[in-house]
């Protein structure tokens, strides 16, 4: 492992590159280069190739090897875009580590949850502002006071439909090393299908026992947890 390692971190559905605000100092702090991507599809109607086109675009500008990080959906165009001779590992935390020909929607039955309402090509979670602090604060640990369910609630931003909807061409885990960040509390994300995903794409499996943001949740856990990956990855 080097010095200080260079990790790109692509956040989920609905939020941005502020999710990870929690672990970037401590990143920051053991010597790390820290990079956030937006993605163009959320606020917007755009398409996940645009947000591979995105990751590529950095990726392009990338001095040094880089572990990828994607985050529920970010590992979506982390498979389409990982494939990139800047990275030198695939991080997938909680996330959609998707074959050739899949998409998000498809993956999870062909149908979205019924939370998750669908209007003007964009992806709501919730249909109203109370559905989406009922389904953030399902995943937060007890004892959580409800006022944080209510100030991250008011963060989110609709999604892109089309980028639920496309398929995966591209399958970077194919010809990357990758390891994947399972959340064993996970109401969002099922931990059962993320350890069917790990395991078809032959990630190394990390458990971490959290809800689906573990780097808001567990901060100091997620940090050791890349760190451990940095070493394997000899970034």
């Amino acid at each position: 492992m080097s010095h200080n390692p260079h990790v790109l971190l692509v956040h989920g559905a609905w939020v941005g590159g502020w999710e990870f605000a929690p672990v970037v100092p401590s990143l920051q702090a053991l010597g790390w280069t820290v990079e956030t991507l937006e993605l163009p599809s959320t606020g917007s109607t755009g398409s996940l190739a645009a947000d591979a086109a995105a990751l590529r675009d950095r990726l392009d500008h990338a001095e040094t090897p880089v572990l990828l990080v994607g985050h529920s959906y970010g590992g979506v165009p982390v498979t389409e875009a990982g494939d990139h001779p800047a990275v030198a590992g695939l991080v997938y935390v909680a996330a959609f580590a998707l074959d050739a020909g899949e998409s998000v929607r498809g993956s999870v039955g062909g149908e979205f949850p019924s939370g998750w309402h669908v209007a003007g090509g964009q992806v709501t979670l919730g249909a109203t502002r109370e559905e989406r602090i009922a389904m953030v604060s399902a995943d937060f640990p007890p004892g959580t006071p409800p006022e944080a369910g209510e100030q991250l609630a008011d963060m989110f931003r609709p999604q892109s439909l089309a980028s639920l909807t496309d398929t995966v061409a591209a399958v970077a885990w194919r010809t990357k090393p990758s390891w994947y960040l399972l959340t064993e509390k996970d109401v969002l994300v099922p931990p059962a299908f993320q350890q069917a995903l790990a395991e078809r794409a032959g990630s190394e499996i990390i458990r971490l026992a959290t809800g689906h943001a573990p780097f808001q949740e567990d901060p100091q856990g997620f940090v050791d947890a890349l760190s451990r990956v940095a070493a394997s990855a000899r970034v």
